[in-house]
């Protein structure tokens, strides 16, 4: 229920211990009067070491850009995804999914926010994604083949530090035309396999997958949400909604890799026409019925994506304000398995401060005056110096 009075919110130890009706604030209190708080935006689908994607240079494709970005040294890329992390704080976003990085340099970067190293989102980190020898994302991917090497990667990512295992279901854009984005990935045997070893070991699934092949199989193996889900079938919906797998669409990822500017840019302008008829058109009516059917949502930008690109987006396909704000701080958190996407006693102190209600419009949401991290407060402005 929104509170319209003033409030004081109490924390220690990094979460909201109290809500109690406004008083005069003393010393060691941070002064919000006049400031309308919510609870952080998530993010369940970010990339933060590929976050270049969204602009390739011309004459580079989505492709040749990720090989240039792969040849990274380590150091290179653990500084860009930090970086990008204190950007997307800048736009409120305090829970981050990273579903992939090379290197598996994601888990690293969470031990290194969570032990308070270096100020940083709540990073729920995948390691490495699972993928078949030579598929999709194979450059930062850990390959496996077969049930028992399934396993094995798992168990390794989970070793690494991994809250989720992202399993590469499907061929992907990314690659395009080299890999067909609607073949399926992996066998039924090895889906099971994933899902079952990361059940074993306390840890959701999630699966890229664009095909309605890809997401059958998925969801027939028991993962806990779909990722992209270009064609959604209504008999698999139905199943998604009984079973309660998630959705994250990455609608603005979809349609910037279909636009006809960034195409264009890239030298294959064709490519922007079946791109919007093959994988934006039918996209938009997958979200409408997962909608409709009152599937979790989960707000998520890939690499090529922006936050308030994905918000607009989503408001385009239809969603109400009120199920978008929810996509993006309850269900997110939810989706993640964090702690957060409420204000509410006992909840993690992850909240943004604006100086306008930014439940009256979409686009506010990502401009926070402010941010708390448990213990650490952050003007915006000092927010977008970090992250120059």
């Amino acid at each position: 229920m929104p509170v319209s009075e003033p409030v004081d919110i109490g924390v220690a130890d990094g979460r909201i211990t109290s809500i109690e009706p406004s008083r005069r604030p003393d010393g060691n209190d941070i002064d919000g009067q006049g400031r309308f708080v919510l609870p952080g935006l998530v993010n369940a689908h970010e990339h933060l070491y590929s976050k270049e994607l969204r602009d390739p240079p011309v004459g580079f494709d989505i492709a040749a850009l990720r090989r240039m970005i792969d040849e990274r040294d380590e150091v290179t890329t653990f500084a860009v995804m930090v970086r990008n992390a204190w950007r997307s704080m800048a736009e409120g976003v305090l829970v981050v999914r990273d579903l992939g990085a090379r290197h598996g340099l994601n888990t690293k970067l969470a031990r290194v926010f969570s032990d308070g190293i270096l100020p940083g989102p709540r990073l729920v980190a995948a390691g490495r994604p699972v993928v078949m020898t030579g598929g999709h994302v194979w450059t930062f991917g850990r390959e496996a083949d077969g049930p028992d090497d399934c396993r094995r990667a798992v168990r390794e990512q989970r070793k690494a530090g991994a809250e989720v295992i992202k399993i590469m279901a499907s061929g992907g854009l990314s690659n395009f035309p080299h890999e067909d984005y609607t073949v399926c990935e992996f066998t039924d045997p090895e889906l099971e396999a994933i899902v079952d070893e990361a059940r074993k070991l306390g840890i959701p699934t999630c699966a890229h997958a664009f095909g309605a092949d890809a997401v059958e199989a998925a969801v027939r193996a028991g993962v806990d949400s779909i990722e992209h889900g270009v064609h959604l079938s209504e008999p698999v919906i139905e199943k998604m909604a009984e079973a309660g797998v998630g959705y994250v669409p990455t609608v603005a990822n979809m349609r910037r890799i279909a636009s006809p500017e960034m195409n264009t840019s890239a030298g294959v302008p064709e490519r922007a026409e079946r791109f919007q008829r093959e994988v934006v058109a039918p996209q938009a009516e997958s979200l409408r019925r997962a909608v409709a059917a009152g599937i979790r949502i989960g707000v998520g930008t890939d690499s090529t994506g922006t936050y308030p690109e994905e918000l607009a987006a989503l408001a385009d396909a239809g969603m109400e304000a009120e199920a978008i704000l929810r996509a993006a701080t309850i269900d997110g958190a939810a989706l993640c398995r964090v702690d957060a996407g409420v204000v509410e006693e006992g909840k993690l102190a992850l909240l943004a401060f604006y100086d306008e209600d930014p439940r009256q419009e979409l686009a506010r949401l990502t401009r926070p005056a402010a941010v708390l991290l448990g213990h650490r407060y952050f003007e915006r402005s000092e927010l977008i110096r970090m992250g120059a």
